[in-house]
């Protein structure tokens, strides 16, 4: 099958939703298809009574007239009927097939077939779970426009222009019967689903596929109007509205959509308005750290969208994010401003932890101690002359023990100073390393181990036995620490 082309035909099956939203034109090959319409015949309370007599061998007028307290001639009329509609053989002295069925309450099929529309996605290749009978096409202002724009209403003249949604180049795959089955099945369920829940009093009739058949090979391509809103019940930031009004929301476009974010930066750029959380002064606290949650990962996705490729230090990074969020909408409580630290270095730590799987070090190469010798661990890290370690980092890291280092270079769940040793010593093994061009403007390394200290002094209880004075942690500290850690991460990119 070829791939997807433009060919200025644009659908719009259902009403645009209230409040916020953006327009998506979403490509779909269209499938025309014949399939017979069923209908249920209705009998009403007499002509069932006859056809079941019938059924029953009583064959004769004045039999079945004894029998019903009906006047012979209605009899007579009812059997004319029947043999008129089909349902009886033309003595009127037997049920057809037909009439079998019609008495068992069982759909009829009528002789005529109609035809209908199976939509097929053009990023995914899978059938979508409506069917259609009829194609709702809507023509732009401009059908020359590279980028249509649509009347959003005829009275005041506005106009809106969606994103249009870029289809695969590659070719899709093939019609597949049992694939769009399941679609039928998917599609059943959502229309008994919408009957039972009253959700449209207009609901179109449904289509049933018992018995289609493809009307033509040839494939027609077309874009259908897609609404997508901020998702203000569910765990996403977006969600794609039923374009079909079936159901309130299009579950089957949830996850196509979300890949099509995090691969194209102009849709997140479009859709990010939607997602404009507002000071939460008058939520819970769950709401509230909801609403942070939800602005935290669009931040992610906006300004960093490189580290979707390692979901560990995303993960770090995220949270954060959101510890930088709290602090700036006003919360800075002493545990708040402590959590900060904490996460500051766990995202530090964590880079490190990268760093040292990806560029492994030979921890033969590293030199046996039997006690400290902290002038050969000078020695050590001068000799890999990197540009970010200044002649105080390399004498503050110079104080760690070998023993620790080598073992955050086999399992790196060292302190943080360990860890940015191991780092360094894999220099050693890979010319590509990152510490190899990144330069002391670049990662600050004194202010990392500033943090280390910071947090080293904060994470042990502080009181008038000790003989030191409390650690007085303040917000402008938790600020530094979190934008120090959020930079550092990002010098990295490149290489994540």
């Amino acid at each position: 099958m070829a791939a997807f082309v433009e060919t200025g035909t644009y659908l719009d099956f259902a009403e645009k939703p209230w409040g916020k939203k953006r327009a998506l034109l979403w490509p779909v090959l269209l499938h025309q298809v014949l399939y017979p319409a069923p209908r249920r015949a209705q009998l009403n309370l007499l002509q069932r009574a006859v056809l079941g007599l019938i059924r029953a061998r009583t064959t004769h007028v004045e039999d079945m007239a004894s029998l019903t307290g009906l006047h012979p001639d209605l009899i007579r009329l009812i059997l004319a009927q029947g043999v008129s509609n089909g349902w009886l053989v033309d003595n009127a002295d037997t049920l057809t097939d037909k009439g079998v069925a019609l008495l068992d309450d069982e759909d009829v099929a009528e002789d005529n077939l109609k035809s209908g529309y199976v939509l097929q996605d053009a990023l995914t290749g899978k059938f979508w779970p409506r069917l259609v009978v009829e194609l709702s096409q809507v023509e732009p202002v401009d059908p020359l426009a590279r980028y249509p724009e649509f009347r959003l209403d005829r009275k005041t003249g506005k106009t809106f222009r969606p994103f249009m949604l870029p289809a695969k180049n590659k070719a899709l795959a093939a019609f597949d019967h049992d694939s769009l089955m399941q679609a039928y099945r998917d599609y059943a369920e959502d229309y008994q689903a919408c009957q039972q829940l009253g959700h449209s009093p207009g609901l179109p009739e449904q289509v049933r596929l018992h018995g289609m058949q493809r009307l033509t090979e040839v494939v027609r391509y077309a874009r259908v109007l897609v609404w997508v809103t901020a998702d203000e019940q569910g765990q996403d930031l977006w969600v794609a509205k039923d374009p079909f009004a079936l159901r309130e929301n299009a579950w089957w476009l949830q996850e196509p959509l979300t890949q099509a974010i995090e691969q194209d930066a102009g849709l997140l750029t479009n859709l990010a308005p939607l997602v404009s959380i507002p000071r939460a002064d008058k939520q819970s606290v769950d709401e509230w750290l909801e609403t942070i949650r939800k602005q935290t990962e669009m931040r992610v996705l906006i300004e960093y969208p490189w580290v979707e490729r390692q979901p560990d230090i995303k993960r770090h990074l995220a949270a954060l994010l959101a510890r930088q969020e709290k602090l700036q909408q006003g919360d800075a409580s002493a545990q708040e401003l402590d959590a900060a630290l904490v996460e500051s270095q766990k995202l530090l730590e964590v880079v490190m932890q990268w760093l040292i799987r990806t560029y492994p070090a030979d921890v033969g190469q590293i030199p046996k101690q039997h006690r400290a010798d902290f002038s050969l661990n000078r020695d050590i890290l001068n000799a890999l002359q990197l540009p970010a370690f200044t002649e105080t980092v390399i004498t503050l890291l110079s104080r760690q023990n070998l023993s620790q280092v080598i073992r955050a270079c086999e399992r790196p769940s060292s302190s943080l100073k360990a860890l940015l040793f191991a780092a360094a010593m894999g220099t050693l093994s890979d010319p590509g390393h990152p510490l190899k061009s990144l330069g002391a403007n670049e990662l600050k390394l004194d202010e990392l181990l500033e943090l280390a200290d910071l947090r080293n002094k904060s994470s042990h209880a502080q009181s008038s036995f000790t003989g030191n004075a409390p650690l007085q942690l303040n917000p402008s500290m938790a600020r530094n620490s979190i934008k120090y850690a959020l930079d550092f991460t990002s010098c990295f990119k490149e290489w994540m």
